[in-house]
């Protein structure tokens, strides 16, 4: 019964790292598409230009794709 219950374990923690793996690999795409997308460059505007408008919306862009890969 015991050998089960690690084995169970095991492959919970598997699967989060697998998941937590396709998580950052799409926020690194998101972010990539993103910076693409948009015309300004985006590093400068947040962090010289202090634009807390777009940190917010670039948040708002993570916790959504956060909230939709938890959903699967």
């Amino acid at each position: 019964m015991e050998a089960a219950l690690v084995k169970t374990y095991l492959i919970n923690f598997a699967y989060l790292l697998l998941r937590a793996l396709i998580y950052a690999l799409a926020c690194f795409l998101a972010w990539r598409l993103f910076d693409k997308m948009e015309k300004l460059d985006v590093r400068e505007e947040i962090a010289k230009n202090k634009n807390v408008g777009l940190a917010i919306m670039i948040a708002a862009i993570f916790l959504g794709l956060a909230y939709v890969i938890g959903q699967i």
